[in-house]
């Protein structure tokens, strides 16, 4: 948690997991564990109907995450030098906590607006 990435890696996390339909991207030796999270989703988020469909690319959905590669579009939600392992623990710690449908599980910063300008000077630093 000391980690300057760990505040952008958990709201990547809760961004995936509050979004309902989306294209999610992952290497292609992920793909398999990335179906295994997807299932998870579905075990513990019985009401959803739409969950999101697996292609291979850079690790992030389209406008709402990236993990690793070149810095994406300020709207986008950046963790550079992270991997799928990073990523799927979190997505599992905050489903393993009830998120998105509790309430003050998903941590610090959950409740507030998101600042990605700040958080990439951080990275800089």
């Amino acid at each position: 948690m000391s980690d300057v990435r760990w505040p952008s890696l958990r709201e990547a996390a809760r961004r995936f997991l509050k979004t309902e339909s989306c294209v999610l991207w992952v290497d292609k030796i992920n793909v398999r564990s990335a179906t295994y999270l997807v299932q998870s989703i579905a075990d513990h988020i019985p009401a959803r109907l739409q969950f999101p469909q697996i292609e291979i690319g850079i690790l992030g959905v389209e406008n709402l995450f990236q993990i690793g590669g070149d810095k994406p579009n300020a709207e986008t939600c950046w963790v550079p030098n992270c991997g799928w392992a990073d990523f799927e623990e979190q997505v599992l710690e905050l489903l393993e906590a009830g998120y998105p449908g509790c309430v003050g599980c998903a941590g610090p910063g959950a409740e507030t607006e998101w600042d990605e300008h700040s958080r990439r000077r951080l990275f800089l630093a």
